[in-house]
């Protein structure tokens, strides 16, 4: 069996929002072998840091931007930088993979205005959704090259309450046309996306190591892309230039 743990960054909702241009979904596949020491390793710095810090879980955007319990304790930005660089040098070192999914939301919308795309539409009307579905067809292409692969992946959101039903029932019972993104066998395969156990399933973040670190890379691919490829404004000099190091 595989696990793979997402979360998103830039939400729109049922509603394109212009201050959230695109979304950008990462799922995290731990290296099972490492799982139990890396959720360990994860625990105990988060209790180091919680006992100078009072936070409930690892929010990129309170760390980066220096909110929430980082402003009361008057954390100074490197201080910051370097916590996130401790997290992305942690998951490096574990060999954990990595899915990466972005959405122009403008564009999804726009396009959803339009009658030759009303049949994907319908059963995919919102961009949390279609990212979704995104990561579960490139778990389903990946894993069918594994040879003798008799493992699935169960798939595990963070908390979504306005999508949660409709995403279980699209990757439970998807549509016919993701064929065209993934072929389908019908004889040797019996149903789509037989890849994935069962549906979708959710965690609170605060509960998972991993929804943690996958909060923290979906939010640093829709600010790099934000700044170099959407015009958002440099919260400080030099920003979009910047890079955490992951090693």
């Amino acid at each position: 069996m595989f696990l793979c743990y997402v979360d998103e960054s830039g939400f729109n909702g049922r509603k394109y929002d212009k201050n959230q241009p695109v979304q950008t979904m990462v799922g995290i596949f731990p290296n099972l072998y490492h799982f139990h020491k890396s959720d360990n390793e994860f625990k105990k710095v988060f209790e180091i840091i919680n006992e100078k810090i009072p936070i409930k879980e690892i929010k990129v955007t309170e760390i980066y931007r220096g909110r929430g319990a980082w402003k009361k304790k008057k954390i100074k930005p490197e201080v910051r930088d370097r916590v996130i660089e401790y997290y992305l040098k942690w998951l490096s070192s574990r060999n954990h993979k990595v899915i990466v999914t972005a959405i122009d939301n403008r564009l999804f919308f726009k396009y959803k205005k339009e009658e030759k795309y009303k049949e994907y539409y319908k059963r995919i009307p919102f961009p949390w959704l279609l990212s979704s579905l995104h990561i579960s067809l490139v778990i389903q292409k990946l894993n069918r090259k594994i040879k003798n692969n008799k493992g699935k992946t169960l798939l595990v959101f963070d908390e979504e309450d306005t999508f949660e039903s409709e995403l279980a029932e699209l990757i439970y019972n998807p549509p016919e046309f993701i064929d065209e993104f993934v072929s389908f066998d019908e004889r040797s395969e019996k149903y789509r996306l037989n890849q994935i156990i069962d549906s979708a399933y959710f965690v609170k973040s605060h509960h998972s190591s991993m929804a943690q670190v996958a909060d923290v890379l979906s939010f640093l691919f829709r600010l790099r892309l934000e700044l170099n490829y959407y015009g958002a404004q440099e919260s400080y000099e030099g920003e979009k230039e910047k890079n955490f190091k992951m090693d």
